[in-house]
């Protein structure tokens, strides 16, 4: 009888669990036919290859109970068509945010691959959540300098013959992509005077720290840049730092996501965060505790830099003034399901890419007019601004 019970019990929480999916589905088809259009995979068979690469010219800094190391260890993954039809392929550089790791942004990359791009992200040594010593920040300064080493990895293995890269990246149309902190990392290889990528042809960042980048930060490269921010994002507030973008940088694009949140742009959202109010409720109960958990003394008892003096002070362009506290409001605004906010990603950062890198001029008219005009009339919760 007892035995029946729990059966009975465990059919009914299935029962109920199949319930809630049901009422609550993870995808979100976006409106409009162009949209609808542009969301549809592309016709490339996915490949993925594990990736372990190690820069001996660069060390990692101690942290807490690590001691460092002279080298700084990289591993994550490979997204590529299964094919060579169309190679080379555009590469894109994925970075990951603070306390995450390289499959954050799994389901760009995947449909980035589907339509003929080579897309590489990793765990950096120091930011990811499994992080010796514990994930910290300040490391955010050495990232840019992984994305040009992962770079140098790429275009050297697609010229060799007997590599499974062989053939497959151009090196005339690199892109670089983060979510958050990794948005941060993106911005400073794209811009930084001292640590850009001149390689890098096109960048975006997704909810990434700037309110401390002034408008000369902006000045040391004339790239196309795309910036996408989420009204309700409570972890990197929009009015601080997406809402002045264009007028930091003339060559920007604002992206508005109307009650768009920070955890929602992450891969497992649409999973975990569905039923969430807003998601980053979650989200900034974990980052307050491994800021603190990462503000404990080091092992030599000296306190530790300011991030922005790390990143040069006003001689590189930022302000050392400027710091918003994260997850600072007492209330969180209703934020939108994270699977739109996934549909409405995928959309801005496709058309974007497209817009610059396809080989066909057609197509890079008809994705910069999608982008800048479409998009918006087909989802009324997306602004589109320019820079000025």
């Amino acid at each position: 009888m007892r035995r029946l019970t729990k059966i009975s019990l465990l059919l009914l929480g299935v029962l109920v669990i199949a319930i809630l999916i049901v009422a609550n589905p993870a995808l979100d088809v976006p409106a409009g036919a162009l949209s609808q259009k542009y969301y549809l995979p592309g016709n490339h068979k996915i490949a993925t290859l594990s990736v372990s690469w190690t820069d001996p010219s660069r060390p990692t800094m101690a942290n807490h109970d690590f001691k460092g190391r002279e080298s700084r260890e990289l591993k994550g993954r490979i997204w590529l068509p299964a094919d060579k039809k169309d190679a080379p392929y555009p590469l894109v550089v994925y970075s990951h945010g603070y306390m995450s790791q390289y499959k954050e942004g799994e389901y760009i990359l995947d449909f980035l691959a589907s339509h003929g791009y080579v897309a590489i992200s990793v765990d950096f040594p120091l930011s990811n959540g499994s992080a010796p010593g514990g994930a910290v920040i300040l490391d955010v300064a050495n990232q840019a300098g992984d994305i040009s080493f992962l770079i140098d990895q790429m275009l050297a293995r697609s010229m060799q013959p007997d590599n499974a890269l062989h053939g497959m990246v151009d090196g005339t149309r690199i892109a670089a992509l983060g979510l958050s902190l990794g948005g941060l990392t993106t911005e400073l290889v794209a811009f930084h005077p001292t640590v850009r990528d001149s390689r890098i042809r096109a960048a975006i960042s997704m909810a990434g720290p700037s309110e401390f980048l002034l408008p000369r930060f902006f000045e040391n490269s004339s790239m196309p840049f795309m910036y996408i921010g989420g009204t309700a994002d409570a972890i990197v507030p929009y009015r601080e730092h997406a809402q002045p973008i264009t007028q930091k940088d003339k060559n920007s694009i604002l992206i508005t996501l109307d009650s768009g949140s920070h955890v929602g742009f992450i891969d497992m959202a649409p999973v975990f965060f569905r039923w969430f109010r807003n998601p980053d409720e979650f989200g900034c109960k974990a980052l307050m505790y491994g800021l603190q958990k990462a503000q404990q003394a080091p092992r030599d008892g000296k306190p530790a830099p300011m991030l922005t003096e790390l990143l040069g002070g006003g001689a590189s362009g930022v302000d050392t003034t400027r710091s918003t506290a994260p997850c600072k409001a007492g209330e969180f605004a209703p934020a939108m399901r994270p699977a739109r906010q996934h549909s409405l990603v995928i959309l801005a950062i496709f058309s974007f890419l497209e817009s610059q890198f396809s080989p066909s001029q057609t197509i890079r008219d008809e994705m910069h007019e999608y982008l800048f005009n479409r998009l918006a009339q087909e989802n009324k919760d997306v602004v589109v601004s320019l820079g000025n």
